[in-house]
C-alpha cells in the first residue's frame, strides 16, 4: 500500500521543475521523470510549447486557451487537467499545477510547472487488488482499492466496503437464525397461502419428522435442501467423455463448461436462463462466492474444476450455479453437469451422491456407435435406485455419414442413427423391462451455428427437438417439482421402513412420516406425467423451407433493400460508405455482412476454408493485402477484420479509419462482456477521435425479454464511453433483415 502523496513524490519528483517553458522563444524542456510518464524519450519528446499543445485531445483545446490567456494575461499561476497523448498511443490525464515568471514590464519570461497523474491515471494503470492511501481536507485517512466492474476499472472504499461486509454478515446470521430456529410448536399455515406453499410446509414436516429417526442421512437432507428450488431440475449424467458437458455448452451457446477433462466430473454445475451473467460458487462451509459479467469465462470455470479435482477438493467448492443469460433452456428449468461415473471414486463419488435426491429428471448421455456398455449399466443402476424417469441423449451424430457405393447411398446417416436408438431401446429394455425416449444431438453443430439458427447444421444439430421435448415441464413447474420430491421422499423412507432393524416408536414415526407424504400426493392428484413419446423419425430436421413464388421473393427483396438503406442511413456514413467490420467475435461481423451483402448479388460467401486470422474484402482496391470475396457490381466495399484475438498485423487504426466507417458488432444478449472486449481490442484508441457503429445482433432471439435488452443498450453505452473517454456511437441494433 502506497500513500498519494509518497506515490506522486517517487514517480514524478525530481530536483529540476517538471516542465520549464523559455519565453519568447516558447521553448520547452522535460524532466527525465515527466517524459518516462508520458512514454517519451529526448528524441521523441515536443520542443517547443506549441508542440507540446499538439498532443493534447481534441476535446480539451479550449482549455489550452485558458493557459494561453494566463501566459499573456496577468495571472502568476494557473492548475489545468487534460488527456495528452502519450508514447505508446493512448490518451493519459494529467494535472498542470504551473507558475508564470514575468518581466518588469509584465511579459513572460519562464515558465515553471509539476505535470502530474491524478488519481484517474493511478487507477489506468493500477491492477484489480491494488490499494492506495489518500487523505482528505478535513485530515481523515481514506483507503481506496482498485476493482474491476464489467471489464472496466473503477475505484471503492477499501474500509467502508469491509464494514458494510461486516454488517451483511451479521445481518444474514441473525436472519438464518430466526428461519431456523423450530418452535416448540408449528404456526399455523394462513388459508391464503398457494398450494405449493402448503405442500412445501408439510414436506418439510415429514421430512424433519423422519430425520429424527434416520440422524445424518444425507439423501434426506438434499431433499430438504431441494425444496428452495423452484425450477425442475434436470440431471445430465454418463460416462466421462460422453458428451454431457459439450451438451450442456450447447444450450448456453458458448464454451463455459469445460469439456475433455476428468476435473469438471467433480463438483455439479448447474446452469439455468436469467437476466444476468452470474456463477454463484457455493462452498462446504456454507461461504459463497459470485462472479460477474465477463469475469465468468471458461478457464475461470477451468480454474474451479482443478481446483475441485485436488485430493479431498482442498477448496471445499460444494457446487457451483450458473445463470446465462440467452441461453436455451426453458423457464422454470435448471440443467446440473452431474460427475461421471469414472469419478465416482473420488470426491466425484460423494458429489453425486449429495445432488441426486434433488434431481428431478435424468438425461443419460451416450455417445453415437457405441452400445451401452457394463458401466453404463452399473451407472444406471445407482441413478434408477433413486429416480427411474430418464431419457437418453444419443450425442455426436455429426460423425455419422451416409455409406456409398457407386454414387448410391447405401445406408444413409438417418438410418444409421436410428438404427443407434432402436438398439439403446433394446438394450434397456432387456436390462429393465422399461422402455425410454432417446433424442439424437450434435452439440458441435448446435454450439457451432447457435447464433445462425437458420443455418442447415443448426437444424441438423436437433436441439431444438431437445429443448422443446424438456419445455414443457416448466409449466407450474414448482408444485410439479415438489410432488417429485415428495415422491422421492415417500421411496426413501418406505426403503428405511423395510428394514427390520428400525423397530419400535422410530418405525412407527417413519410410517406415520409415509402417511402424511402419501396424503399429500393423493389431494394434489399423484405425481403429473413427464414428457414421453419422443419419435426421431418424426421430427423436423431440415430447414422449414418457405414455398418459392414471385411474391415471397419480392418480399424479400424488399427487406433486403430497407435493411441496407436503414443501415448506410447512419450518420456515420454521411461522407463515405466503406465498411470495416470489427468485433471480439468473427461470426457477429459475419452475420451483418451476409445481411448487406444480399443485395449485392454475392458470388462467394466465404466458408470454413479461410483462416480466421485472414482479412477478407469486397472491393478492389484494398488498404493491404486481403483475401478478395467476389461480389457482383463495384457499390460495395466492405472490409472484414479477424476477431480481436487473431489480429496480428501491425494496423495503422487511425488512418484506416479516415477512409472506412468501424462497425463493431456485439452480441445483443451479451452486451457487458461485448463492451469489455471492446475496451481490450486493438482498435480502441482509434475510436477516440472517429465517428463509428455498434451493432447489436441476435435481437430477435428472445421473444419477450426483447423490449428489456433494447432498452438497456443507451445506459450500457452511456456508462461505457464515460469511463473511456471515447466517442459517443451511433446503435444499430437488428435480426436477419428486421432493425429496431
Amino acid at each position: 500500500m502506497t500513500n498519494l502523496h509518497e506515490w506522486e513524490r517517487d514517480n514524478f519528483t525530481n530536483n529540476s521543475p517538471h516542465i520549464t517553458v523559455i519565453f519568447p522563444s516558447r521553448e520547452i524542456y522535460f524532466s527525465p521523470a515527466i517524459l518516462n510518464a508520458m512514454r517519451l524519450d529526448s528524441q521523441t519528446c515536443p520542443k517547443t510549447l506549441d508542440q507540446w499543445y499538439e498532443l493534447c485531445h481534441p476535446e480539451d483545446h479550449m482549455k489550452l486557451s485558458k493557459l494561453e490567456a494566463a501566459i499573456y494575461g496577468h495571472d502568476d499561476s494557473i492548475t489545468i487537467t487534460r488527456k495528452l497523448y502519450c508514447g505508446d498511443g493512448c490518451y493519459r490525464n494529467f494535472r498542470l499545477d504551473a507558475h508564470i515568471q514575468r518581466e518588469k514590464s509584465g511579459k513572460p519570461s519562464r515558465l515553471t510547472g509539476n505535470e502530474t497523474l491524478p488519481l484517474s491515471a493511478w487507477l489506468e494503470n493500477a491492477n484489480d487488488g491494488d490499494r492506495i492511501e489518500c487523505t482528505e481536507p478535513d485530515g481523515r485517512v481514506k483507503i481506496l482499492e482498485a476493482v474491476r466492474v464489467q471489464g472496466v476499472m473503477t475505484l471503492r472504499d477499501a474500509g467502508l466496503i469491509h464494514d458494510m461486509e461486516q454488517e451483511n454478515l451479521q445481518l444474514r446470521r441473525e436472519i438464518q437464525r430466526r428461519i431456523f430456529a423450530r418452535s416448540p410448536e408449528m404456526p399455523v399455515i394462513p388459508e391464503d397461502f398457494t398450494a405449493a406453499s402448503m405442500i412445501r410446509a408439510g414436506l418439510e414436516d415429514c421430512i424433519n419428522s423422519a430425520l429424527n429417526v434416520m440422524t445424518g442421512d444425507n439423501r434426506l437432507k438434499s431433499l430438504r435442501r431441494s425444496l428452495c428450488e423452484t425450477s425442475i431440475m434436470i440431471g445430465i449424467a454418463g460416462l466421462t467423455s460422453s458428451g454431457k458437458s459439450s451438451f450442456l455448452n450447447s444450450l448456453l451457446g458458448e464454451r463455459l463448461i469445460p469439456e475433455q477433462t476428468r476435473a469438471t466430473t467433480n463438483i455439479p454445475i448447474i446452469c439455468r436462463e436469467g437476466e444476468s451473467r452470474v456463477a454463484k460458487v457455493h462452498y462446504q462451509d456454507g461461504r459463497t462466492e459470485e462472479i460477474r459479467g465477463a469475469s465468468l469465462t471458461a478457464s475461470y470455470m477451468k480454474d474451479i474444476a482443478s481446483e475441485s479435482h485436488n485430493p479431498g477438493n482442498r477448496s471445499g467448492i460444494s457446487r457451483v450455479e450458473i445463470t446465462i443469460p440467452g441461453a436455451m433452456i426453458p423457464e422454470g428449468i435448471c440443467f446440473a453437469d452431474t460427475p461421471g461415473f469414472d469419478a465416482l471414486a473420488g470426491s466425484g463419488g460423494a458429489a453425486l451422491r449429495n445432488i441426486l435426491p434433488e434431481i428431478d429428471m435424468i438425461i443419460y448421455v451416450t455417445p453415437v456407435r457405441a452400445r451401452l456398455k457394463g458401466a453404463d449399466y452399473d451407472y444406471l443402476r445407482s441413478l434408477m435406485a433413486m429416480n427411474e424417469r430418464i431419457v437418453f441423449v444419443l450425442s455426436q451424430i455429426d460423425l455419422e455419414r451416409d455409406d456409398s457405393e457407386a454414387g448410391r447411398v447405401i445406408h444413409s446417416a438417418h438410418d444409421k442413427i436410428l438404427s443407434d436408438i432402436e438398439a439403446i431401446r433394446r438394450d434397456m429394455k432387456n436390462f429393465c423391462g422399461k422402455d425410454f425416449d432417446v433424442i439424437p444431438v450434435s452439440s458441435k453443430n448446435a454450439l457451432e451455428r447457435f447464433y445462425s439458427k437458420n443455418s442447415q447444421a443448426w437444424y441438423d444439430s436437433n436441439i431444438e427437438d431437445a429443448v422443446n421435448y424438456f419445455a414443457p415441464l416448466g409449466n407450474d413447474s414448482y408444485m410439479r417439482a415438489l410432488l417429485l420430491r415428495a415422491e422421492r421422499t415417500l421411496r426413501i423412507i418406505e426403503d428405511s421402513v423395510s428394514r427390520r432393524e428400525i423397530t419400535g416408536s422410530s418405525r412407527w414415526r417413519l410410517q406415520e412420516s409415509a402417511g402424511k407424504i402419501r396424503a399429500i400426493l393423493d389431494s394434489a392428484g399423484n405425481v403429473p406425467e413427464m414428457p414421453s413419446g419422443y419419435s426421431f423419425s418424426e421430427s423436423v430436421i431440415t430447414p422449414k423451407t418457405q414455398k418459392h413464388n414471385v411474391l415471397s421473393s419480392l418480399i424479400t427483396s424488399m427487406r433486403e433493400r430497407e435493411f441496407r438503406k436503414k443501415f448506410f442511413e447512419l450518420g456515420a456514413f454521411r461522407e463515405k460508405k466503406k465498411v470495416l467490420l470489427l468485433g471480439a467475435e468473427r461470426e457477429q461481423s459475419m452475420k451483418l455482412f451476409a445481411r448487406l451483402s444480399h443485395n449485392l448479388m454475392l458470388e462467394t460467401l466465404p466458408d470454413g476454408g479461410m483462416t480466421q486470422s485472414e482479412w477478407l474484402c469486397t472491393g478492389y482496391v484494398m488498404p493491404f493485402g486481403c483475401v478478395r470475396i467476389p461480389v457482383t457490381g463495384n457499390d460495395s466495399d466492405i472490409l472484414i477484420a479477424p476477431s480481436n484475438d487473431d489480429i496480428t498485423r501491425n494496423v495503422d487504426w487511425h488512418k484506416l479509419f479516415r477512409e472506412y466507417v468501424p462497425v463493431v458488432s456485439v452480441d445483443l444478449a451479451r452486451v457487458d462482456s461485448g463492451l469489455s472486449d471492446l475496451v481490450n481490442s486493438p482498435y480502441i484508441t482509434g475510436l477516440a477521435l472517429s465517428e463509428w457503429v455498434l451493432s447489436f445482433g441476435n435481437a430477435g432471439l428472445f421473444d419477450t425479454r426483447q423490449i428489456d435488452l433494447v432498452s438497456r443498450v443507451p445506459k450500457r453505452v452511456q456508462e461505457f464511453i464515460e469511463l473511456n473517454g471515447i466517442k459517443t456511437p451511433e446503435w444499430f441494433i437488428y435480426e436477419n433483415y428486421k432493425v429496431f
